[in-house]
């Protein structure tokens, strides 16, 4: 509690027991006068809590990346959806990545077919030299990955991998086993792939302009 001061004239006026009483009472005056004041600048003013906004992995990775000009690819290969594989597909894009990573121009936009010979038109028609195939099994630490290689050239696999575990344990299991596994052999179907082929089939053609035959049916064989 601070002191007030009380002009000397008033103070001499008062009676002993009182004057002290007085300098009480403008001290909590004057401290009630200042409480608004400091209460007005004491608040903080609270900035109201962030808005979080929770959002899925990078997919990037879906999006096919042209060729640069002048730079040539190691191969062309197309990477199908992994049947089984979380909604984000975590282990095929693990798989594009490594691809990626190695040279290789990758495709993930397209979808399988149902033959080798359809397999062998569409390498030969999207100069795609490996196809890769993938499904998940099992759940938990039980679950399983297994990719497949398919080769252009013949439409036939040419080769397997296996990994298991919990999905983040596959995805750093592809990262670091996969290329040694198969890379050799997919290198070598992309080299295959590469050199001259001989389409199998002709594409269905229609002849725009051939005229039709306008004999009224009753009119034929007479």
């Amino acid at each position: 509690m601070s002191r007030q001061w009380i002009p000397s004239r008033v103070a001499s006026r008062l009676a002993p027991g009182t004057k002290w009483f007085v300098v009480a009472v403008v001290g909590l005056a004057g401290s009630a006068a200042s409480a608004p004041a400091e209460a007005a600048w004491g608040i903080p003013y609270r900035l109201p809590p962030p808005v979080v906004r929770t959002t899925g992995p990078d997919q990037t990775w879906l999006m096919d990346i042209p060729e640069r000009p002048g730079v040539r690819s190691k191969g062309k290969v197309a990477v199908f959806v992994f049947k089984g594989d979380d909604v984000y597909e975590p282990v095929r894009a693990a798989v594009v990545r490594l691809l990626r990573g190695k040279g290789l121009n990758v495709t993930a936009t397209l979808r399988p077919v149902d033959s080798a010979a359809q397999y062998r038109e569409m390498s030969y028609a999207l100069n795609l030299g490996v196809f890769v195939e993938g499904e998940l099994i099992g759940e938990g630490a039980r679950q399983s990955a297994i990719i497949h290689l398919r080769s252009g050239v013949t439409g036939q696999r040419i080769a397997s991998a296996r990994f298991a575990g919990l999905t983040k344990e596959i995805v750093g299991a592809v990262g670091r086993g996969l290329w040694p596994r198969v890379g050799s052999a997919m290198m070598r179907a992309c080299s295959s792939a590469s050199r001259p082929r001989h389409r199998e089939r002709e594409p269905l053609r229609i002849e725009a302009g051939t005229p039709l035959d306008e004999t009224p049916i009753a009119s034929r064989g007479s």
